[in-house]
């Protein structure tokens, strides 16, 4: 078991505070590569693959032949909806594909581990509770997260709570800040953002997975 002091965030109040907790992982990684396959995995699939370029069936034009076969000196041509012509078709263009490619389980849950384990060494992680009440501002978020000088923040909230909904609705407007339902929790948002705020309820449950 290792003990851990986390700083805690009250967005209400804009003050930190300190919570121990106590994990079962000494927080090594176990597969630094794990982490860059996932992130390469999570990207290929944002990719739309829509890229696509004519053909000669879908090029619009004479069919004619351009000029007779022989007696003009030029080299024999067959249409002028060919690559060579301005306004041809395209040779070995892209067409529409999807960049997508399996990712064992295995490997995604050994990737989300180190990356929780890599923000709780830098000491990057705060952890919240949902008793702010139900009207949590956007300029009280922001106040927090100047107050406290952190620039970029990834929020996992419960979905159940309530008051965690509003939470998540009042820091869409902010700029570097994205707040996430605990169940979308992936790989490479976690990278992306400076600090990670956990809601108290959802580190309990991720903590036994590091």
């Amino acid at each position: 078991m290792t003990s851990l002091k986390l700083k805690t965030i009250d967005f209400k109040t804009q003050n930190l505070g300190s919570q121990s907790v106590e994990v079962s992982s000494d927080l090594e990684l176990n597969s630094p590569k794990s982490v860059a396959f996932v992130v390469r995995w999570q990207l290929a699939k944002r990719r739309s693959g829509s890229a696509k370029t004519k053909t000669m069936a879908e090029i619009s034009g004479t069919t004619a032949k351009p000029y007779k076969q022989k007696g003009t000196g030029n080299a024999r041509q067959g249409s002028k909806r060919s690559v060579q012509f301005v306004g041809g078709r395209t040779c070995h263009g892209p067409t529409p594909r999807s960049f997508d490619f399996t990712m064992p389980k295995k490997v995604v849950k050994v990737a989300l581990s180190d990356v929780l384990k890599l923000k709780l060494k830098e000491n990057k992680v705060f952890l919240f509770s949902d008793d702010f009440g139900s009207e949590i501002k956007t300029s009280q978020i922001n106040s927090s997260l100047k107050k406290n000088n952190v620039e970029s923040a990834l929020i996992i909230y419960n979905s159940s709570s309530k008051n965690n909904e509003v939470l998540a609705r009042s820091a869409r407007n902010l700029k570097n800040v994205k707040a996430l339902n605990a169940s979308a929790i992936n790989v490479y948002d976690i990278l992306s953002f400076d600090h990670l705020m956990i809601d108290n309820t959802i580190f309990e449950n991720i903590k036994g997975a590091l």
